[in-house]
């Protein structure tokens, strides 16, 4: 058999040498990145579920008529976790009441940046808004209202909560806007209450 002749066949043998490599290299990264037998691929992602929301009804403090904090019971879906209650509940009272003679206590440009609770039973809210610097200006009794209805909802509906800490940008301010003391975490302020309002809480 002449050279040109053999040539061909060793051209055959060569493909065929580098195919057999090729799929025995396959085989051994299939084999490497398969994960093993009975192995859950919920486990090997670690994909945890959702938490499951249920229905509950809690009581929400707005301001209310005579310089008051009054109640609205309202039906909201929340889990178990603390905190994702706790901003459950602040964004109920930031989109306002449904209850006649009740006022929202912020401007609709005001948002909850984010909610921490400490285990001593503090809840830091920190409030804020894209284009404001400070919190909007009110009265005494206003700023009152609309700090103490933050503090109420939180410490009437959530038994780790005991205080409220009001931010404002991440900012714990000396004063929220100007006359209430907001330096130092708050607790209830039962006299601001309505009649309405302190029956909820008794009951």
């Amino acid at each position: 058999m002449t050279d040109e002749a053999r040539r061909p066949s060793r051209i055959r043998v060569w493909i065929l040498l580098g195919l057999a490599v090729v799929a025995a290299v396959g085989a051994g990264l299939w084999w490497w990145l398969s994960p093993a037998p009975g192995t859950p691929l919920e486990e090997e992602l670690e994909i945890e579920p959702p938490e499951p929301q249920e229905p509950v009804v809690f009581t929400l403090y707005f301001p209310g008529r005579g310089e008051r904090l009054g109640v609205e019971e309202r039906e909201l879906a929340v889990g178990d976790e603390p905190r994702a209650r706790a901003r459950t509940l602040v964004l109920a009272l930031l989109d306002g009441p449904r209850t006649a003679g009740l006022v929202r206590p912020f401007p609709e440009r005001v948002g909850l940046h984010d909610i921490y609770l400490t285990s001593d039973g503090v809840a830091f809210v920190d409030l804020g808004g894209e284009d404001l610097e400070s919190p909007p200006p009110s009265g005494s009794m206003e700023e009152m209202m609309r700090v103490y209805s933050l503090v109420q909802t939180l410490t009437a509906n959530l038994p780790e909560v005991q205080r409220v800490a009001v931010l404002w940008n991440g900012v714990q301010r000396q004063t929220f806007a100007g006359h209430l003391d907001t330096s130092r975490p708050l607790g209830p302020k039962p006299d601001l209450l309505s009649a309405a309002a302190r029956r909820a809480a008794a009951g």
